[in-house]
């Protein structure tokens, strides 16, 4: 019989003996290597791993007990270790994903619930999430700390104030803003008293976000129905749809995960972001290349409309894509052509401001980067 927790050894992994170790754990509890871990833990009972978790930015992931440990209290020991090591490093508002129905085990440590998504069952079985997806379960996310979701909803209401209700809402990349962007908001601002656009704030992609939002404020600014904000950490981001940064291929089992996290985020932006806003209508462009986008805009026509839900029931409208010389307008077109040395190329394809920006000495070290990567973000 194991021993209880608090006679554990914890220790902080690092060599490849304990990390192969910990892969054993985890696939033995139907789940997978997050990656980009920025700190493994290992607790050990009599020389043998019994629980592990580990730091992913400001997500607690990777967190598994061993069959003969469970009931010893080893999840909330793990992530009680968490999150002192993540307040050791400065870190005070983390996130964590639970199946829905143990999230009430994670409450007594201070977690709050803020969205949950179920899909029907999938064929893949293993991987992250997979043995719950396989089964048709979900996931939930929580958080702890400050500022937590309430500050956030508070700061989107402020925005909204003194503005129409029966708002719409886009929410955006833009990496960078292009014309296909910008006929988006067009059409978008022409159909609601105001519209919203929530740029994501996650800076993983090629150009920061300090560039992509202050593009989308150049580039909109003569649009007098609309108003451009962050989208904090609530709006695709590494906690709400870690999926959209890795964009796994079709076919994969990680698709079925990915289809999982999508459904969490618009989950989380009809229950919370839209009336914050007074939000009743969210707009899209069609997604003719990225598979993950693709999932995303099926899943959003499904749940944001469902009356049967949580939250307010919106409107999804989705707008054909813009396109120029028979080909659609994409910030991954216009990637690619920077990649290639064709800037010349990009100039059709953005607005004047962005066009400006982009010829400018502050863009060398973007270009530059874009040049050198092979990111499709």
């Amino acid at each position: 019989m194991a021993q209880s927790f608090r006679s554990w050894e914890e220790r902080a992994l690092s060599e490849p003996g304990e990390l192969a170790e910990r892969e054993l754990l985890l696939r033995s509890r139907g789940l997978s290597v997050p990656g980009g871990e920025s700190l493994v833990l290992g607790f050990y009972d009599q020389g043998r791993l019994a629980a592990t978790g580990a730091l992913v930015g400001k997500v607690l992931e990777g967190i598994a007990v061993a069959r003969e440990a469970e009931g010893e209290g080893g999840a909330a020991e793990v992530v009680t270790a968490l999150i002192k090591a993540a307040l050791g490093r400065g870190i005070g508002h983390l996130f964590l994903f639970s199946k829905p129905e143990e999230g009430r085990r994670f409450a007594e440590l201070g977690f709050a619930p803020l969205a949950s998504a179920v899909l029907g069952p999938g064929p893949g079985t293993g991987g992250a999430l997979g043995a719950a997806v396989s089964r048709g379960r979900g996931v939930a996310l929580l958080e702890w700390g400050s500022p937590g979701i309430e500050d956030w909803k508070a700061s989107l209401a402020r925005a909204a104030e003194g503005k129409p209700r029966g708002a719409g809402v886009v929410v955006v990349n833009c990496n960078p803003f292009t014309l296909g962007h910008r006929k988006l908001l067009e059409f978008a601002a022409s159909s609601v008293p105001w519209l919203y656009v929530l740029v994501v704030e996650e800076d993983r992609s090629l150009f920061p976000f300090a560039a992509r939002i202050e593009l989308v404020r150049r580039g909109s600014r003569d649009i007098p129905n609309l108003t451009v904000l962050p989208g904090g950490p609530y709006v695709i981001s590494s906690a709400t749809f870690p999926t959209y940064f890795t964009r796994p291929e079709p076919g994969q089992e990680e698709g079925r995960i990915a289809e999982l996290h999508a459904a969490l985020d618009l989950e989380l932006f009809r229950r919370h972001a839209a009336p914050a806003l007074g939000a009743a209508a969210r707009f899209v462009g069609t997604e003719p290349y990225c598979p993950t986008t693709s999932v995303y805009n099926r899943l959003m026509k499904e749940i944001l409309p469902d009356p049967g839900r949580e939250g307010p029931a919106l409107r999804v409208v989705e707008m054909p894509r813009f396109e120029r010389g028979g080909e659609a307008v994409s910030a991954s077109r216009v990637r690619r052509l920077i990649r290639e040395g064709e800037l010349a190329a990009v100039r059709p394809l953005v607005p004047p401001s962005t066009w400006e920006w982009l010829t400018s000495p502050e863009a060398g070290p973007v270009i530059e980067r874009i040049k050198a990567s092979d990111s499709r973000h």
